[in-house]
């Protein structure tokens, strides 16, 4: 144990590294910050906690932080400017996301015919072998999979962080990402290094082709990326991977792995309904196809008719069925109410299930991190305290002050977690007079009315902007394009959508204070006329983690005293 911790201490050092290279991509940082990431621990602006009290809960930016761009406050790093070596990786990095972006994506790979869908785990173990890798190598890695409906990523980035506090090498795969691909595959909470993903791109896409039958013989996108995260992972040697499913479970093709002894369920609600069911009964059923013969499995599910199917799919494969406790429970049984209050609501819903996942996992382990935790432990260990407070989950439930902005982010699709999302902005902004603005797109077919009901009863907005997932009309960044959606059907998406809310403000009897914008920049530069800079404003940007990304890469480049450009919408 000691050897570990000594291995631990160094590893921190060089997640430190890390953290600072991966997000912007630059070796050169690694250099001008070397003396400073020995000597001192810099600060880290979670996602899932908030910072120590300023006047809305939040602290102000310190004056270094001021120079930061936004996508800089958004992934909490420091850094240099990109050297002609970072220059000529992120060219290649960006040749390879536009080759990856021409694979189905995950849209087309549901609207095929439900044959098709039924091949996926085939196709998958297909692949995986034509890279070189066989399903006995995969499953030699010690997995935690996480599916469910809403805060799957949060509870798997919690679960990963509180690992890391026990010294665990962790692996994290999941989806979509905000700004960039690699985001999906993070090593010890870090996305992987552009030039490694480009590596490890590379040797799986030419084997691929190499062995391809006909010319659309390619997996999917989010197959694809599936089969990169193993290979990286095994390179790795991470000790556990934390692994959160596409969408579904039973057809997933993170699936394909037969011994996953720790598997998390997280809430559930409709979505997909074409794909996985009309009810939440068939919804549970397809969710709880990630179970395997002998697995614990964690669920914070309440709704009975979905913990009865979850139940019964446990019995048939001899599997154990936990049902977490709540988390505000948890922390108060510990005497650690005041640590959950610096808490959003992210960790309240997901904390416990989160936890318990890791003992689990630290429980079931059989080389040195073994700790034997039984079931369901009530007690909090100060490993995970520290992991829940150093938690990062960029885009959900963040608030980021940036050019006299208060920007608050949130990915949040379905009308439970648009709930949420409002609670969450409305205790942000309660001491606050700033006009408030709400940017949003929802992607895909569904219809949000549902949805915009919930965000004109819960919040009052003096400007409202509905947008395509289009940072403006010259940006072009592969990591960001839709195959699926043209310029112009994502506008006329965004048209729907407005209208549907003026429909919602008309059956209400109330102004309608939104309409639509061709781009965000197009909505940032009509809000600063309208509210100049030396305004501070509070804007809310949710609906779509598609839209937070595009907005992220839109804000980096912003300045509210720029001029106004020609043409603006």
């Amino acid at each position: 144990m000691l050897l570990r911790k000594q291995m631990r201490s160094v590893r921190e050092i060089t997640t430190v590294y890390l953290h600072v290279i991966l997000v912007n991509g630059t070796r050169r940082m690694y250099d001008t910050l070397r003396v400073r990431t020995l000597t001192t621990k810099p600060p880290i602006l979670s996602a899932l906690t908030r910072p120590a009290a300023g006047i809305n809960g939040c602290s102000k930016p310190q004056p270094d932080q001021m120079k930061l761009t936004f996508r800089e406050l958004v992934f909490s790093a420091r850094g240099a400017m990109p050297s002609e070596q970072d220059a000529r990786e992120e060219e290649e990095y960006n040749a390879n996301i536009e080759e990856l972006t021409k694979l189905q994506s995950n849209r087309e790979s549901l609207q095929s015919p439900i044959s098709t869908r039924c091949d996926t785990l085939a196709n998958t173990l297909k692949y995986l072998e034509r890279s070189g890798l066989n399903l006995s190598d995969v499953e030699k890695l010690s997995v935690i999979h996480v599916g469910g409906t809403k805060g799957k990523g949060s509870t798997c980035a919690l679960t990963e962080s509180i690992l890391r506090q026990y010294g665990a090498r962790t692996g994290f795969f999941s989806s979509p990402h905000l700004v960039s691909t690699n985001e999906r595959i993070r090593i010890d909470g870090e996305p992987l290094a552009k030039a490694k993903f480009t590596r490890f791109f590379r040797l799986v896409y030419d084997r691929l082709l190499l062995h391809r039958e006909h010319d659309r013989d390619m997996p999917a996108f989010f197959m694809f990326l599936t089969i990169v995260g193993f290979h990286v992972f095994i390179a790795e040697r991470v000790d556990v991977v934390v692994l959160e499913v596409g969408i579904g479970g039973e057809l997933d093709c993170t699936n394909i792995l037969r011994n996953v002894r720790t598997v998390g369920i997280t809430s559930l609600a409709l979505e997909h309904t074409q794909v996985l069911g009309n009810t939440l009964e068939e919804i549970a059923w397809q969710k709880a196809g990630i179970i395997k013969p002998g697995a614990h499995v964690y669920t914070d599910v309440t709704q009975p008719e979905c913990l009865q199917v979850i139940r019964d799919r446990a019995d048939e494969k001899n599997a154990q069925l936990f049902q977490v406790p709540n988390t505000e429970e948890l922390f108060k049984s510990n005497h650690r109410s005041d640590h959950l209050d610096t808490c959003n609501d992210y960790v309240r819903l997901n904390g416990s299930l989160s936890i318990q996942l890791a003992y689990d996992w630290l429980c079931q382990s059989t080389g040195p991190l073994h700790c034997c935790y039984p079931t369901n432990w009530p007690r909090l260990t100060d490993e995970v305290l520290r992991g829940v407070s150093q938690a990062n989950w960029p885009g959900r439930c963040q608030l980021v002050e940036y050019e006299n902005m208060r920007v608050h982010l949130d990915g949040a699709h379905t009308v439970e977690s648009i709930r949420v999302c409002c609670n969450w902005y409305l205790k942000s902004t309660r001491l606050s007079r700033n006009p408030s603005i709400l940017v949003f797109n929802r992607t895909g077919d569904t219809d949000t009315k549902d949805l915009l009901q919930v965000l004109q009863q819960s919040c009052s907005f003096d400007m409202i902007c509905f947008v395509p997932n289009l940072s403006s009309a010259t940006a072009k960044d592969p990591n960001q394009t839709s195959v699926c959606y043209t310029d112009d059907a994502q506008r006329e998406r965004a048209k729907l959508i407005a209208a549907t809310w003026q429909q919602l403000c008309d059956a209400n009897q109330q102004v309608n204070n939104g309409r639509m914008y061709n781009t965000i920049f197009d909505a940032f530069v009509e809000m600063r006329k309208r509210y100049p800079a030396h305004i501070e404003v509070d804007v809310l940007i949710t609906g779509s983690l598609h839209l937070l990304g595009a907005a992220i890469l839109m804000l980096n480049d912003f300045h509210s005293e720029a001029k106004l450009p020609n043409g603006s919408t």
